[in-house]
């Protein structure tokens, strides 16, 4: 079966800014920011008016990353999010937590508002909601959360559209936009403002010194008193660091046309995840995303984006436009990590682990670390400290997903070809070492060591993209070895 879809995002439909240059002098800044997303963006605006020299940096095109693959919700209802908080830290940080998603939300619309920024952005409800009876006393735990926090919200048997639904939580004071067109209006103000930017500038190590940082691409050095980690996964940490704090979840998202738009969002609460929203320009469109899966499990992008296809045309739409896929950093204890990487440590800052929930938490990063730059006080920062203690709940969890991702690692290094691989993919074993192998059309051998550089986990060929993926912490890397996507910054070696 031949599949004939648009594999990249609704988002980057239209959108044709111009490129920026890449960065081609050694320079110094007061602030580096490293990443274009949501987060380094809105970073970026919130120390605009600082008269520190800031200069953001992204390996590829600005708005292009993790940030274009959104669903693109404004919303404080997400999951039993509050739930797992609540086990973890208690009512009070819970609740905090919820304030804190209502100020991400609030920022954003003042922005919109202050800068009149054609986003697309509308007001509407919010629900969570699940077809199986044993989640429904899950969602009404979140229901007394809610009205505990002095929230109003509405309990309903079903969705406002035909979908299967048993119970749900309502709440009215959400909204949804589009993600690009809002991030890209805030880099024109931060041009506008004096704030350097460069794009296709790819940070390869990062040294400390003494008073600050010196950040290395293959050419230039950036040399910077206060770095920013805004580049979704870090990939110049230590790496046997980071990882054992975090996991990586890949969805897939389809849109559709439909007849009219419903003015909700909404997310279940089951075993697999079903999110909804709608989206109007010119043409109303339903966004689906599911199939959620840590990385690692289940890596047949073909059959996945088969199963998507069928669950929206046999509930939503039958005329699917687009499809995509995307990768969230997943925290243990629900909560981003969003402040000083190090407790010691002043000049260098991060913000990453949205748990899916990256424009209200990315905006909030944002802010947040603008903040901690200019030495200021947050009121949310504490919650987020990426160095906050572990609770025996949140231990159990990050020793769970670690030995999930050994076993992946272990699994990518015992088994060479796949099911799924088509017969001009293959990889073969030659002297001790693994070799990818794809044949393309005109009948050229493609031949890379199937290893990635970031942490040598072996490599799993996406027969959508024509890609090396790794299995362990999403690295890719097309049919020549070079790198397309982090947290490895490295080619892989060809034979």
């Amino acid at each position: 079966m031949v599949i004939i879809m648009i594999y990249n995002s609704l988002w980057l439909k239209g959108i044709n800014e111009k490129i920026l240059p890449s960065l081609s002098d050694n320079i110094t800044a007061d602030v580096l920011i490293i990443g274009g997303g949501i987060t380094g963006i809105s970073t970026a605006f919130y120390l605009r008016n600082s008269n520190l020299n800031v200069v953001l940096v992204d390996s590829n095109r600005i708005g292009y990353g993790v940030t274009s693959k959104t669903t693109g919700k404004l919303t404080y209802l997400q999951e039993l999010i509050y739930n797992k908080i609540q086990s973890n830290y208690g009512f009070k940080v819970a609740k905090k937590y919820l304030d804190s998603q209502k100020y991400a939300i609030e920022l954003v619309k003042s922005n919109i508002l202050n800068y009149n920024i054609k986003c697309n952005f509308e007001s509407n409800s919010s629900y969570v909601f699940t077809n199986q009876d044993s989640n429904v006393h899950k969602l009404k735990e979140l229901k007394t959360f809610l009205t505990n926090s002095y929230n109003d919200c509405k309990i309903t048997p079903h969705l406002p559209i035909k979908y299967p639904c048993k119970y749900a939580v309502k709440v009215d004071d959400t909204g949804v936009f589009h993600p690009i067109k809002y991030l890209l209006e805030l880099k024109n103000i931060c041009k506008k403002s004096g704030i350097k930017m460069y794009e296709k500038t790819k940070i390869v190590n990062l040294e400390k010194k003494d008073d600050g940082y010196i950040a290395k691409t293959l050419k230039n050095t950036i040399t910077a008193k206060k770095v920013v980690l805004a580049c979704h996964y870090p990939f110049f940490l230590t790496p046997g660091l980071f990882p054992f704090k975090t996991y990586l979840e890949k969805s897939y998202v389809a849109s559709g046309i439909v007849p009219k738009n419903k003015m909700f969002n909404a997310i279940s609460c089951n075993d697999s995840t079903h999110s909804i929203r709608y989206y109007s320009d010119n043409k109303d469109y339903i966004i689906y995303a599911g199939l959620s899966k840590t990385l690692g499990n289940n890596m047949d992008n073909e059959q996945n984006f088969k199963d998507l296809t069928w669950h929206v045309k046999t509930n939503l739409t039958e005329d699917i436009k687009y499809e995509w896929f995307n990768y969230d950093v997943m925290t243990a204890d629900g909560l981003p990590l969003i402040g000083y990487y190090e407790k010691d440590n002043t000049n260098l800052l991060i913000g990453t682990g949205y748990n899916t929930w990256g424009m209200t938490n990315g905006s909030l990063a944002g802010k947040i670390l603008s903040d901690l730059v200019q030495n200021k006080k947050n009121k949310y920062m504490d919650i987020f400290d990426p160095n906050r203690k572990l609770t025996i709940p949140k231990a159990i969890n990050i020793v769970n997903h670690n030995l999930k991702t050994g076993i992946t690692y272990t699994l990518s290094k015992l088994k060479n070809n796949y099911d799924f691989y088509p017969p001009n993919v293959k990889v073969i074993t030659k002297n001790g070492i693994k070799y990818g192998i794809y044949i393309d059309e005109n009948n050229n051998e493609h031949i890379v060591q199937n290893v990635c550089p970031h942490m040598k986990c072996n490599l799993i060929f996406n027969t959508i993209d024509k890609t090396w993926d790794c299995p362990c912490h999403g690295s890719r890397f097309d049919i020549d070895g070079k790198v397309i996507k982090g947290p490895s910054v490295y080619n892989i070696s060809v034979k």
